[in-house]
Protein backbone atom coordinates (compact mmCIF):
# COMPACT_ATOMS: atom_id res chain seq x y z
CA UNK A 1 0.00 0.00 0.00
CA UNK A 2 1.10 3.57 -0.64
CA UNK A 3 1.92 5.78 2.32
CA UNK A 4 -0.64 8.46 3.14
CA UNK A 5 -0.18 10.62 6.20
CA UNK A 6 -1.50 13.67 8.04
CA UNK A 7 1.12 16.38 7.52
CA UNK A 8 -0.68 19.01 9.60
CA UNK A 9 -3.69 18.87 11.90
CA UNK A 10 -3.01 21.83 14.19
CA UNK A 11 -5.28 24.26 12.34
CA UNK A 12 -8.26 24.68 14.67
CA UNK A 13 -11.33 26.42 13.25
CA UNK A 14 -12.99 26.16 16.68
CA UNK A 15 -16.16 24.99 14.96
CA UNK A 16 -17.32 22.64 12.27
CA UNK A 17 -18.03 25.11 9.43
CA UNK A 18 -20.14 22.86 7.18
CA UNK A 19 -20.48 24.74 3.85
CA UNK A 20 -18.89 27.90 5.28
CA UNK A 21 -15.27 26.97 4.55
CA UNK A 22 -12.80 28.01 1.85
CA UNK A 23 -9.06 28.26 1.23
CA UNK A 24 -7.17 31.06 -0.50
CA UNK A 25 -3.88 32.95 -0.50
CA UNK A 26 -4.98 36.19 1.15
CA UNK A 27 -1.48 37.62 1.75
CA UNK A 28 0.29 36.66 -1.49
CA UNK A 29 2.97 34.43 0.06
CA UNK A 30 2.15 31.44 -2.13
CA UNK A 31 0.52 29.53 0.73
CA UNK A 32 -3.16 29.15 1.44
CA UNK A 33 -5.06 30.49 4.38
CA UNK A 34 -8.12 28.80 5.91
CA UNK A 35 -11.33 30.82 5.93
CA UNK A 36 -14.41 29.80 7.87
CA UNK A 37 -17.62 31.06 9.39
CA UNK A 38 -19.22 29.44 12.41
CA UNK A 39 -22.60 27.69 12.31
CA UNK A 40 -24.49 30.99 12.67
CA UNK A 41 -22.41 32.68 9.96
CA UNK A 42 -21.79 35.43 12.52
CA UNK A 43 -18.05 34.90 13.12
CA UNK A 44 -15.58 35.02 10.23
CA UNK A 45 -12.11 33.65 10.99
CA UNK A 46 -8.98 33.47 8.78
CA UNK A 47 -6.09 31.27 9.93
CA UNK A 48 -2.72 30.38 8.39
CA UNK A 49 -0.88 27.07 8.22
CA UNK A 50 0.60 27.68 11.67
CA UNK A 51 -2.85 28.17 13.19
CA UNK A 52 -2.19 31.86 13.64
CA UNK A 53 -5.21 34.16 13.33
CA UNK A 54 -4.87 36.55 10.39
CA UNK A 55 -8.10 38.31 11.26
CA UNK A 56 -11.55 37.77 12.77
CA UNK A 57 -14.74 39.70 12.04
CA UNK A 58 -18.23 39.74 13.46
CA UNK A 59 -20.95 39.66 10.81
CA UNK A 60 -24.70 40.29 10.83
CA UNK A 61 -25.69 36.76 9.80
CA UNK A 62 -28.02 34.77 12.04
CA UNK A 63 -28.09 31.29 10.51
CA UNK A 64 -28.28 27.92 12.17
CA UNK A 65 -26.50 25.30 10.08
CA UNK A 66 -23.29 26.64 8.52
CA UNK A 67 -24.86 27.25 5.10
CA UNK A 68 -23.59 30.66 3.84
CA UNK A 69 -20.71 30.41 1.38
CA UNK A 70 -17.28 31.99 1.57
CA UNK A 71 -15.49 33.18 -1.58
CA UNK A 72 -11.74 33.69 -1.87
CA UNK A 73 -10.97 35.51 -5.13
CA UNK A 74 -8.55 38.20 -6.29
CA UNK A 75 -11.02 40.84 -7.45
CA UNK A 76 -8.58 43.78 -7.51
CA UNK A 77 -5.72 42.01 -9.36
CA UNK A 78 -3.12 42.53 -6.63
CA UNK A 79 -2.08 38.86 -6.52
CA UNK A 80 -3.91 38.26 -3.25
CA UNK A 81 -7.33 36.74 -2.69
CA UNK A 82 -9.98 38.89 -1.10
CA UNK A 83 -12.40 37.28 1.36
CA UNK A 84 -15.99 37.81 0.21
CA UNK A 85 -18.88 36.87 2.50
CA UNK A 86 -22.53 37.67 3.17
CA UNK A 87 -23.14 40.16 5.97
CA UNK A 88 -26.84 40.24 6.73
CA UNK A 89 -28.57 41.77 3.68
CA UNK A 90 -25.24 42.69 2.07
CA UNK A 91 -22.12 41.21 0.52
CA UNK A 92 -18.77 42.53 1.75
CA UNK A 93 -15.13 41.96 0.78
CA UNK A 94 -12.12 42.08 3.11
CA UNK A 95 -8.50 42.35 2.09
CA UNK A 96 -5.80 40.13 3.61
CA UNK A 97 -5.50 42.37 6.67
CA UNK A 98 -9.21 42.39 7.44
CA UNK A 99 -9.97 45.81 6.01
CA UNK A 100 -13.42 46.11 4.44
CA UNK A 101 -12.85 47.20 0.84
CA UNK A 102 -16.23 46.54 -0.85
CA UNK A 103 -19.87 46.39 0.14
CA UNK A 104 -23.14 45.92 -1.72
CA UNK A 105 -26.49 45.90 0.06
CA UNK A 106 -29.73 44.37 -1.21
CA UNK A 107 -32.79 46.25 0.02
CA UNK A 108 -35.31 43.64 -1.08
CA UNK A 109 -33.44 40.80 0.60
CA UNK A 110 -35.46 38.26 2.62
CA UNK A 111 -34.17 35.21 4.56
CA UNK A 112 -34.05 31.56 3.56
CA UNK A 113 -35.06 28.62 5.73
CA UNK A 114 -31.72 28.74 7.55
CA UNK A 115 -31.96 32.45 8.35
CA UNK A 116 -29.49 33.64 5.68
CA UNK A 117 -30.19 36.59 3.35
CA UNK A 118 -27.47 35.82 0.77
CA UNK A 119 -27.17 32.02 0.77
CA UNK A 120 -25.08 31.61 -2.40
CA UNK A 121 -21.92 33.43 -3.51
CA UNK A 122 -19.37 32.65 -6.17
CA UNK A 123 -16.69 34.13 -8.41
CA UNK A 124 -17.01 33.75 -12.18
CA UNK A 125 -15.60 35.03 -15.45
CA UNK A 126 -18.54 36.89 -17.00
CA UNK A 127 -17.16 40.14 -18.49
CA UNK A 128 -14.06 40.73 -20.66
CA UNK A 129 -12.35 43.21 -18.34
CA UNK A 130 -12.31 41.05 -15.20
CA UNK A 131 -11.02 37.63 -14.24
CA UNK A 132 -13.45 37.45 -11.32
CA UNK A 133 -16.88 38.95 -10.93
CA UNK A 134 -19.20 38.03 -8.09
CA UNK A 135 -22.50 36.16 -8.39
CA UNK A 136 -24.79 36.67 -5.39
CA UNK A 137 -28.06 34.77 -4.93
CA UNK A 138 -30.39 36.72 -2.65
CA UNK A 139 -33.24 35.10 -0.72
CA UNK A 140 -36.54 36.17 -2.20
CA UNK A 141 -35.57 34.96 -5.65
CA UNK A 142 -32.99 37.31 -7.19
CA UNK A 143 -29.51 36.69 -8.59
CA UNK A 144 -27.07 39.59 -8.96
CA UNK A 145 -23.85 39.80 -10.94
CA UNK A 146 -21.40 42.32 -9.45
CA UNK A 147 -18.21 43.68 -10.98
CA UNK A 148 -14.97 44.05 -9.03
CA UNK A 149 -16.23 47.33 -7.57
CA UNK A 150 -19.48 45.61 -6.51
CA UNK A 151 -21.48 47.55 -9.08
CA UNK A 152 -24.43 45.63 -10.50
CA UNK A 153 -23.78 44.17 -13.97
CA UNK A 154 -27.13 42.41 -14.27
CA UNK A 155 -29.79 40.77 -12.16
CA UNK A 156 -32.33 38.00 -12.65
CA UNK A 157 -35.44 37.95 -10.49
CA UNK A 158 -38.74 36.11 -10.30
CA UNK A 159 -37.08 32.94 -9.00
CA UNK A 160 -38.12 30.82 -6.03
CA UNK A 161 -37.41 32.19 -2.54
CA UNK A 162 -34.57 29.87 -1.51
CA UNK A 163 -31.52 28.42 -3.25
CA UNK A 164 -29.62 25.15 -3.15
CA UNK A 165 -26.43 24.73 -1.11
CA UNK A 166 -23.86 25.41 -3.83
CA UNK A 167 -23.34 27.29 -7.10
CA UNK A 168 -21.34 26.06 -10.09
CA UNK A 169 -19.49 27.70 -12.99
CA UNK A 170 -18.00 26.46 -16.27
CA UNK A 171 -17.52 27.74 -19.80
CA UNK A 172 -19.64 25.18 -21.61
CA UNK A 173 -20.12 27.07 -24.88
CA UNK A 174 -16.41 27.93 -25.35
CA UNK A 175 -16.97 31.68 -25.57
CA UNK A 176 -14.46 32.46 -22.82
CA UNK A 177 -17.12 33.22 -20.21
CA UNK A 178 -18.70 31.10 -17.50
CA UNK A 179 -22.19 29.70 -17.43
CA UNK A 180 -23.86 29.43 -14.02
CA UNK A 181 -25.73 26.41 -12.65
CA UNK A 182 -27.72 26.12 -9.42
CA UNK A 183 -31.15 25.24 -8.08
CA UNK A 184 -33.86 27.56 -6.81
CA UNK A 185 -36.46 26.08 -4.44
CA UNK A 186 -39.45 27.17 -2.40
CA UNK A 187 -38.05 25.92 0.92
CA UNK A 188 -34.49 24.58 1.08
CA UNK A 189 -35.17 23.13 4.53
CA UNK A 190 -38.52 21.64 3.53
CA UNK A 191 -39.79 18.34 2.19
CA UNK A 192 -38.59 16.70 -1.00
CA UNK A 193 -40.82 16.25 -4.01
CA UNK A 194 -43.96 17.81 -5.45
CA UNK A 195 -45.07 19.57 -2.26
CA UNK A 196 -41.84 21.62 -2.27
CA UNK A 197 -41.02 22.40 -5.89
CA UNK A 198 -37.58 23.37 -7.08
CA UNK A 199 -35.98 24.20 -10.41
CA UNK A 200 -32.67 23.35 -12.05
CA UNK A 201 -31.37 26.65 -13.44
CA UNK A 202 -28.68 27.36 -16.03
CA UNK A 203 -27.72 30.97 -16.81
CA UNK A 204 -25.47 32.37 -19.50
CA UNK A 205 -22.70 34.79 -18.49
CA UNK A 206 -25.00 37.74 -19.28
CA UNK A 207 -27.80 36.47 -17.05
CA UNK A 208 -29.94 34.98 -19.84
CA UNK A 209 -31.83 31.90 -18.63
CA UNK A 210 -30.69 28.97 -20.79
CA UNK A 211 -32.51 26.25 -18.87
CA UNK A 212 -35.14 26.18 -16.14
CA UNK A 213 -36.65 22.79 -15.46
CA UNK A 214 -38.41 21.25 -12.48
CA UNK A 215 -36.24 18.97 -10.34
CA UNK A 216 -39.19 16.59 -9.98
CA UNK A 217 -38.92 15.87 -13.70
CA UNK A 218 -35.70 14.03 -12.82
CA UNK A 219 -35.90 12.78 -9.22
CA UNK A 220 -38.16 12.89 -6.18
CA UNK A 221 -36.33 15.81 -4.58
CA UNK A 222 -36.46 19.58 -4.28
CA UNK A 223 -32.91 20.39 -5.42
CA UNK A 224 -29.63 18.98 -6.66
CA UNK A 225 -26.69 19.10 -4.25
CA UNK A 226 -23.88 18.93 -6.81
CA UNK A 227 -23.76 19.83 -10.49
CA UNK A 228 -20.83 19.37 -12.88
CA UNK A 229 -20.55 20.68 -16.43
CA UNK A 230 -18.22 19.52 -19.21
CA UNK A 231 -17.67 17.03 -22.00
CA UNK A 232 -18.39 13.80 -20.14
CA UNK A 233 -19.19 11.87 -23.33
CA UNK A 234 -16.00 12.89 -25.10
CA UNK A 235 -17.79 13.96 -28.27
CA UNK A 236 -16.81 17.63 -28.26
CA UNK A 237 -20.05 18.89 -26.69
CA UNK A 238 -20.91 19.84 -23.13
CA UNK A 239 -23.36 18.15 -20.81
CA UNK A 240 -24.65 18.63 -17.27
CA UNK A 241 -24.06 15.90 -14.68
CA UNK A 242 -26.42 15.83 -11.70
CA UNK A 243 -25.27 14.18 -8.49
CA UNK A 244 -28.21 11.80 -8.26
CA UNK A 245 -26.62 10.03 -11.24
CA UNK A 246 -28.11 11.64 -14.34
CA UNK A 247 -26.42 13.16 -17.38
CA UNK A 248 -28.52 15.69 -19.28
CA UNK A 249 -27.88 17.81 -22.35
CA UNK A 250 -28.02 21.59 -22.37
CA UNK A 251 -31.75 21.49 -23.10
CA UNK A 252 -32.27 19.43 -19.95
CA UNK A 253 -33.08 16.17 -21.75
CA UNK A 254 -31.79 13.00 -20.08
CA UNK A 255 -28.93 11.24 -21.87
CA UNK A 256 -28.53 8.44 -19.31
CA UNK A 257 -29.75 7.76 -15.78
CA UNK A 258 -27.98 5.74 -13.07
CA UNK A 259 -30.02 7.11 -10.16
CA UNK A 260 -31.69 3.74 -9.53
CA UNK A 261 -28.25 2.25 -8.74
CA UNK A 262 -27.72 4.61 -5.80
CA UNK A 263 -29.68 5.65 -2.72
CA UNK A 264 -28.86 9.37 -2.48
CA UNK A 265 -25.99 10.63 -4.62
CA UNK A 266 -24.54 13.78 -3.09
CA UNK A 267 -21.11 14.81 -4.49
CA UNK A 268 -19.30 14.52 -7.82
CA UNK A 269 -15.59 14.16 -8.63
CA UNK A 270 -14.42 13.72 -12.21
CA UNK A 271 -11.25 13.53 -14.29
CA UNK A 272 -10.35 12.89 -17.96
CA UNK A 273 -10.53 9.20 -18.80
CA UNK A 274 -6.92 8.02 -19.39
CA UNK A 275 -8.20 4.94 -21.20
CA UNK A 276 -10.43 6.70 -23.70
CA UNK A 277 -12.62 9.69 -24.48
CA UNK A 278 -14.67 11.70 -22.05
CA UNK A 279 -14.39 11.52 -18.29
CA UNK A 280 -14.35 9.15 -15.37
CA UNK A 281 -16.79 10.10 -12.63
CA UNK A 282 -17.10 9.19 -8.97
CA UNK A 283 -20.25 10.00 -7.00
CA UNK A 284 -20.30 9.66 -3.23
CA UNK A 285 -23.60 9.25 -1.43
CA UNK A 286 -24.65 10.82 1.82
CA UNK A 287 -27.71 9.18 3.30
CA UNK A 288 -28.15 5.50 3.97
CA UNK A 289 -25.47 2.92 4.65
CA UNK A 290 -25.79 0.91 1.46
CA UNK A 291 -22.21 1.75 0.34
CA UNK A 292 -23.26 2.37 -3.25
CA UNK A 293 -20.93 5.33 -3.91
CA UNK A 294 -19.62 4.44 -7.34
CA UNK A 295 -17.18 5.01 -10.18
CA UNK A 296 -18.42 5.06 -13.77
CA UNK A 297 -17.54 6.31 -17.24
CA UNK A 298 -18.88 9.49 -18.79
CA UNK A 299 -21.11 7.27 -20.91
CA UNK A 300 -22.84 5.95 -17.80
CA UNK A 301 -21.13 2.56 -17.54
CA UNK A 302 -20.50 1.47 -13.97
CA UNK A 303 -16.91 0.45 -13.18
CA UNK A 304 -16.93 -0.17 -9.44
CA UNK A 305 -18.45 0.82 -6.09
CA UNK A 306 -17.29 0.93 -2.47
CA UNK A 307 -19.25 -2.08 -1.18
CA UNK A 308 -16.12 -4.19 -0.65
CA UNK A 309 -13.91 -1.45 0.83
CA UNK A 310 -12.98 -0.99 4.53
CA UNK A 311 -15.71 0.80 6.46
CA UNK A 312 -15.90 1.64 10.16
CA UNK A 313 -18.31 -0.13 12.47
CA UNK A 314 -19.10 1.70 15.71
CA UNK A 315 -20.06 0.04 19.00
CA UNK A 316 -23.07 2.34 19.41
CA UNK A 317 -25.79 1.04 17.03
CA UNK A 318 -27.34 4.50 16.54
CA UNK A 319 -24.14 5.88 14.97
CA UNK A 320 -23.68 5.58 11.21
CA UNK A 321 -20.58 6.11 9.10
CA UNK A 322 -21.78 8.12 6.11
CA UNK A 323 -19.61 8.90 3.07
CA UNK A 324 -18.01 12.32 2.82
CA UNK A 325 -17.47 14.63 -0.14
CA UNK A 326 -15.20 12.97 -2.71
CA UNK A 327 -12.22 14.43 -4.55
CA UNK A 328 -9.86 13.71 -7.41
CA UNK A 329 -6.31 14.40 -6.24
CA UNK A 330 -3.10 14.35 -8.27
CA UNK A 331 -0.23 14.10 -5.82
CA UNK A 332 2.40 15.15 -8.37
CA UNK A 333 2.81 15.63 -12.12
CA UNK A 334 4.08 12.09 -12.65
CA UNK A 335 1.34 10.14 -10.92
CA UNK A 336 -2.11 9.15 -12.09
CA UNK A 337 -4.98 10.88 -10.27
CA UNK A 338 -6.58 9.12 -7.32
CA UNK A 339 -10.01 9.30 -5.74
CA UNK A 340 -10.40 10.25 -2.09
CA UNK A 341 -13.36 9.88 0.21
CA UNK A 342 -13.84 9.12 3.87
CA UNK A 343 -16.69 9.09 6.36
CA UNK A 344 -18.49 11.33 8.78
CA UNK A 345 -20.07 10.04 11.94
CA UNK A 346 -23.80 10.68 12.20
CA UNK A 347 -26.00 9.89 15.18
CA UNK A 348 -29.46 10.78 13.96
CA UNK A 349 -29.14 14.48 14.62
CA UNK A 350 -27.78 14.59 18.17
CA UNK A 351 -24.21 14.90 19.39
CA UNK A 352 -23.04 11.65 20.94
CA UNK A 353 -19.53 12.49 22.16
CA UNK A 354 -18.93 13.94 25.58
CA UNK A 355 -15.51 15.22 26.69
CA UNK A 356 -14.93 11.88 28.43
CA UNK A 357 -16.03 9.55 25.64
CA UNK A 358 -13.46 7.98 23.31
CA UNK A 359 -13.03 9.37 19.80
CA UNK A 360 -14.30 7.45 16.81
CA UNK A 361 -11.91 6.01 14.23
CA UNK A 362 -12.71 6.81 10.61
CA UNK A 363 -11.00 5.50 7.48
CA UNK A 364 -9.80 7.74 4.67
CA UNK A 365 -9.88 5.76 1.41
CA UNK A 366 -7.73 6.31 -1.67
CA UNK A 367 -8.79 4.59 -4.90
CA UNK A 368 -7.17 4.23 -8.28
CA UNK A 369 -9.05 5.02 -11.47
CA UNK A 370 -10.41 1.49 -11.63
CA UNK A 371 -11.98 1.85 -8.21
CA UNK A 372 -9.45 -0.41 -6.50
CA UNK A 373 -8.15 0.43 -3.04
CA UNK A 374 -4.77 2.15 -3.34
CA UNK A 375 -4.40 2.87 0.38
CA UNK A 376 -6.12 4.00 3.53
CA UNK A 377 -5.53 6.44 6.36
CA UNK A 378 -7.15 5.98 9.76
CA UNK A 379 -7.86 9.01 11.90
CA UNK A 380 -9.93 9.98 14.90
CA UNK A 381 -12.83 12.37 14.95
CA UNK A 382 -15.64 13.44 17.27
CA UNK A 383 -18.91 15.21 16.68
CA UNK A 384 -19.15 18.63 18.30
CA UNK A 385 -21.50 18.94 21.25
CA UNK A 386 -24.74 20.76 20.60
CA UNK A 387 -24.73 20.64 16.78
CA UNK A 388 -27.87 19.26 15.20
CA UNK A 389 -26.21 17.93 12.04
CA UNK A 390 -22.87 18.77 10.53
CA UNK A 391 -21.64 16.80 7.61
CA UNK A 392 -21.38 18.58 4.25
CA UNK A 393 -18.08 20.38 4.62
CA UNK A 394 -16.21 22.00 1.72
CA UNK A 395 -13.14 19.79 1.84
CA UNK A 396 -10.67 20.46 -0.96
CA UNK A 397 -7.85 18.99 -3.07
CA UNK A 398 -5.28 21.77 -3.62
CA UNK A 399 -1.67 22.79 -3.07
CA UNK A 400 -1.98 24.69 0.22
CA UNK A 401 1.67 24.86 1.28
CA UNK A 402 3.20 25.99 -2.02
CA UNK A 403 5.33 22.89 -2.64
CA UNK A 404 3.83 22.31 -6.09
CA UNK A 405 1.94 19.18 -5.00
CA UNK A 406 -1.72 18.76 -4.18
CA UNK A 407 -2.91 17.87 -0.72
CA UNK A 408 -6.29 16.88 0.70
CA UNK A 409 -7.70 19.57 2.99
CA UNK A 410 -10.34 18.02 5.20
CA UNK A 411 -12.00 19.83 8.13
CA UNK A 412 -13.05 17.27 10.73
CA UNK A 413 -16.15 17.53 12.88
CA UNK A 414 -13.96 18.35 15.90
CA UNK A 415 -12.96 21.59 14.15
CA UNK A 416 -9.40 20.62 13.22
CA UNK A 417 -8.30 20.70 9.59
CA UNK A 418 -6.33 17.71 8.34
CA UNK A 419 -3.83 18.27 5.55
CA UNK A 420 -3.16 14.87 3.99
CA UNK A 421 -0.11 14.07 1.86
CA UNK A 422 1.29 11.03 0.12
CA UNK A 423 4.95 10.09 0.46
Amino acid sequence: MNKYYIANDKIDLKCYPNYSFEIGDVNGDGKMEFISMDQSGNLLRVLNLDNQTIFEKRLANNGNWGTPLVVAADIDNDGRAEVIVPDGAAVIAFDGKGNKIRERGFNECKKDDYGICVPLLGAAKIIPSEKHSIIACVAGGTIYALDSGFNIIWKVDGLRNDFSHEIFFADIDNDGFDEIALCTVNNIGGAFGKENPGDLLLLDHDGKILLRKSVIDYVEDSHFDDIAMGDFLGNGTSQILLEKGLLVDLKGDIIWDLSDQMVHGQWIAHTPNPAGKGKLVFISELWGNAKKSMLFTGNGKKINDISRLPWPVFPEPKIQALPSRCHIVRWDNKSEPEIFLTQQAYSGGHAFNSPDSPPLELIGLFLDLKGNLAGELRFNDAQIQGYYYNGEVHSRAADVDGDGKQEIIFPKQDGHVMIIKKS
